[in-house]
């Protein structure tokens, strides 16, 4: 699955580049009091490299929770495990991932 993201990302930012050089025209760029002229490739370069640290910053929090609850999750297998004397059965599960 995550060789399909990959894959649709390259994708889409091959086309995002592909766009971007046929549209190389020059531009002026306002926002809040700055004012400038640049090219319209940087213009949606810079738009779409901000989008993706954008939405990598949002979904942040939900991928450190799992993570942790992963982690806790296997902790507490592995203790259970122990308490069942199966040591050699949780050792053998590791093997197999």
């Amino acid at each position: 699955m995550t060789q399909l993201y990959l894959m649709l990302a390259l994708l889409l930012t091959t086309l995002v580049a592909i766009f971007a050089l046929q549209n190389a025209d020059e531009v002026t760029v306002r926002f809040l009091v700055w004012t400038f002229q640049t090219s319209v490739v940087i213009v949606i370069l810079t738009s779409a490299g901000m989008g993706a640290l954008l939405a990598t910053l949002l979904s942040l929090p939900q991928t450190l929770r799992a993570r942790r609850r992963m982690k806790e999750s296997e902790e507490k297998l592995e203790r259970l495990s122990r308490q069942l004397g199966g040591s050699q059965m949780w050792e053998a599960v590791n093997e197999e991932e």
